[in-house]
C-alpha cells in the first residue's frame, strides 16, 4: 500500500531487530560471566580498580537499556491504534514480569542458601586447622634440625664427618631421617665436606653465615639451621637442611589466602549478600529490557497487518479503489490480505459499472430535459412562421405590421436556443483541471470586483478569509465556481443585503481540508426545491438555463471536493465547498 512500508518490509525489519537483540543478549551473557569471575574478589575490596569498573558497568547497562526501551515505547505508542498497541505491550510486559519474577525469587533464595552454606563455621575451622597444620609441619622440621645441632654428640659426629664424610653421613641419616643434607665449612671459609640433596648445597661460606631459616625457590623450599662448633681444635660452621617440595609452600599459601578471603567475607557477610543480590538485579534488568524490546517488535509484527487494513479501508472509503496491500506468500495473514485485495478489486469493478450506468442514466435525463428546453422555443417559432405564411398567402394588407414582431420573436427564440446549446456544450466539455497553488482571498477579490457592479445595494465581505489561505486548484475553473455563486446570491437579494465569504481549515482524522462558505441574506431556497438545485436544467428563473449550479458541482467534484447548500426559507442561503488542503511548499499563483 502506498505511503507506508508493506507487511513484507515490516516483517523483515522485525526479524532484523530480533536478530540484533539476540546478539545483544549473547554479548550481555558474556559480560555477566566475565564480571562474575572477578566480582567476589572485587566485592571484598581486595581490588578497588576492578570493583569500580564492575560497579560502573553494572549501573550503566540497565540505565542505557532503560533509556532505549522508554524511547521505543513512546515512539510506538504514538503510532496508529494506540489503545490496542498499549494493551498488547502491557500484556507482553506482564508476561515478562510473571516469567522473570519467580526466577528472581529463586535466584535470591539460592544466593541466601549458598551464602549460608559458604559461611558455615565448620568451613572456617577447617581452613584455620589446615593453616595450623602446614605451619606446625614446617616448625617441626625446623625444630628437628636445631635438635640435631644442639645434641651432645654433635661434636663427635662432625669429627667423624670431617674425617670420613660418607660413612659418617650414612650413620647420621640412620639416626635422623629428617635431615636431607649436611655441609661443613672451615674457619678460613673452605668447604670441608657436603653430603645429601645437592639442591641444598651452599656455594660458599658467606652464604652459610646468612643461611639460617627458610630458602624459598621455584621448585623447592629449603629449611636450614646453622651452628659453629669447635671440632678437634678447629672451628667448623655446620649447615643442616631439609628439602620440602614447592607444592607444600603453594598449598600453604593458598590455604592462607583462602582463610584471609573467608575472614573478610564473613566479616562483611550481610553487605556482601546485599551487593551480590544487587549485582544479580543490575545485570538481570538489561535482559528484562531486551525482553520488552522483543515484545515491542512482536507487537509491531502483530499490529502491522491490522494497521495496514485500517488504512486501506479508509482509503477505499475515501474513494481510492487502487489501494492494495502487499504481503509475503507464506505470511500467516496472506489469505486475509488476498481476500481484502479481491474485495477492493470487485468493488472497483462494481463502482465502474455503477458509474457507467449512472452516467447513461444522467445523460438520458439530460437529453430529455434538453429536448424539453428546445421544444419550448420551437412552439413560438412555429406559430410566428405559420402566421407570416398565412398573411402572405392571403395577401393581407397588415402583413407589414405582423412581419416585424413575428420575425423578432423568431430571432429571440433562436438566440435562446443558441445560448442553451452553448452552455450545454460548456457543461459537457469541461476540461480536466490543471491545479496550481492559488491564494483564495486574492482570487475572491478578483471575482468580487467584477460582480459587485451588478448591485450597488449588496455588500460583499471577505473578512473571515485568512490572507494566507492557499488552495491547490485550477484557477480559471474555480473563479467560474465563485462567479456562479456570487451571481445567484446577488440575484437572490433584489432589495440589497450582504454576501459573506468565510474559509476555515478543518482537520478530521488523517485528512485536512478547507471549508469555504458563501452566504447571502436573500430570499432563500424553498424546501421543495433544495434537493434539485444541482440537477442540470433545473431553474426557477424565467431566463435561467439551470446549468450554473450543475457546473459548480461538476468543477468541485473534479477537484475531489464536495459542495452542498443550507437554506432557511426567507432568511438566506449558504453554499459550502470542501476542498482538500494542499501540501506546504511553493508560492501561490
Amino acid at each position: 500500500m502506498r505511503g507506508r512500508p508493506d507487511r513484507a518490509t515490516i516483517a523483515e525489519n522485525t526479524s532484523r531487530g530480533i536478530l540484533i537483540l539476540v546478539v545483544l543478549f549473547v554479548l550481555l551473557i558474556g559480560v555477566i560471566i566475565a564480571f562474575s569471575r572477578v566480582f567476589i574478589t572485587a566485592a571484598t575490596g581486595a581490588e578497588p580498580a576492578v570493583a569500580s569498573i564492575a560497579l560502573a558497568v553494572a549501573v550503566a547497562l540497565p540505565v542505557v537499556f532503560l533509556a532505549i526501551t522508554v524511547y521505543q515505547l513512546v515512539k510506538r505508542l504514538r503510532r496508529p491504534m494506540q489503545g490496542l498497541r498499549l494493551r498488547l505491550t502491557i500484556f507482553f510486559i506482564l508476561i515478562s514480569v510473571l516469567s522473570a519474577g519467580p526466577q528472581a525469587l529463586l535466584a535470591v533464595t539460592f544466593i541466601n542458601s549458598a551464602m549460608g552454606t559458604w559461611f558455615r563455621s565448620s568451613i572456617g575451622t577447617a581452613l584455620r586447622g589446615a593453616s595450623t597444620i602446614a605451619f606446625d609441619y614446617q616448625q617441626e622440621k625446623q625444630q628437628a634440625l636445631l635438635s640435631f645441632l644442639n645434641a651432645p654428640h654433635v661434636t663427635a659426629r662432625m669429627s667423624q664427618f670431617a674425617a670420613a664424610p660418607e660413612p659418617a653421613w650414612r650413620s647420621i641419616r640412620e639416626l635422623n631421617t629428617v635431615i636431607d643434607s649436611l655441609q661443613a665449612f672451615s674457619e678460613d671459609g673452605k668447604e670441608v665436606a657436603f653430603r645429601g640433596d645437592p639442591r641444598a648445597r651452599l656455594p660458599d661460606f658467606a652464604s652459610a653465615l646468612v643461611a639460617n631459616g627458610r630458602d624459598d625457590r621455584p621448585d623447592v623450599t629449603i629449611l636450614r639451621a646453622v651452628r659453629t662448633l669447635t671440632v678437634d681444635a678447629r672451628r667448623l660452621t655446620v649447615v643442616v637442611s631439609v628439602v620440602l617440595p614447592a607444592s607444600l609452600r603453594l598449598n600453604a599459601r593458598q590455604i592462607t589466602e583462602s582463610l584471609t578471603l573467608f575472614a573478610a567475607l564473613d566479616r562483611f557477610r550481610t553487605l556482601f549478600q546485599v551487593v551480590l543480590v544487587g549485582f544479580f538485579f543490575l545485570f538481570s534488568l538489561p535482559i528484562f529490557f531486551i525482553t520488552i524490546q522483543v515484545s515491542l517488535l512482536l507487537t509491531e509484527r502483530i499490529l502491522s497487518p491490522i494497521v495496514h487494513l485500517e488504512e486501506a479501508t479508509l482509503r477505499v472509503a475515501s474513494g481510492d479503489f487502487s489501494t492494495r496491500i502487499l504481503t509475503r506468500p507464506r505470511d500467516e495473514l496472506a489469505h486475509l490480505v488476498d481476500s481484502f485485495n479481491s474485495m477492493v478489486s470487485e468493488l472497483d469493478r462494481s463502482r465502474r459499472k455503477l458509474l457507467q450506468a449512472e452516467r447513461i442514466t444522467a445523460w438520458q435525463e439530460i437529453a430529455q430535459r434538453l429536448a424539453h428546453e428546445i421544444r419550448n422555443p420551437l412552439t413560438p417559432i412555429k406559430l410566428s412562421a405559420q402566421r407570416i405564411l398565412k398573411k402572405h398567402e392571403q395577401n393581407a394588407v397588415d402583413l407589414a405590421e405582423v412581419l416585424p414582431p413575428a420575425v423578432s420573436s423568431i430571432i429571440q427564440e433562436v438566440e435562446n436556443l443558441e445560448r442553451l446549446l452553448r452552455e450545454f456544450g460548456e457543461f459537457a466539455k469541461l476540461p480536466v483541471p490543471k491545479p496550481s497553488r492559488v491564494n483564495l482571498r486574492e482570487m475572491l477579490t478578483e471575482v468580487a470586483s467584477v460582480y459587485a457592479s451588478l448591485s450597488s445595494t449588496v455588500r460583499i465581505s471577505m473578512d473571515e478569509v485568512p490572507p494566507e489561505t492557499v488552495l491547490h486548484v485550477d484557477r480559471n475553473q474555480m473563479k467560474r465556481v465563485f462567479a456562479n455563486l456570487f451571481t445567484n446570491a446577488i440575484q437572490a437579494m433584489p432589495k440589497g443585503g450582504e454576501l459573506a465569504v468565510r474559509a476555515d481549515l478543518v482537520r478530521k482524522a488523517r485528512d485536512s481540508y478547507f471549508r469555504i462558505a458563501v452566504s447571502d441574506t436573500g430570499i432563500g431556497i424553498p424546501e421543495e426545491n433544495r434537493d434539485s438545485i444541482f440537477d442540470p436544467y433545473f431553474t426557477t428563473k424565467p431566463d435561467g438555463t439551470g446549468l450554473g449550479l450543475a457546473i459548480v458541482q461538476r468543477i468541485v467534484f473534479d477537484h475531489k471536493g464536495n459542495v452542498w447548500a443550507e437554506s432557511n426559507g426567507g432568511s438566506g442561503t449558504t453554499f459550502f465547498i470542501d476542498l482538500p488542503a494542499p501540501d506546504a511548499g511553493g508560492p501561490a499563483a
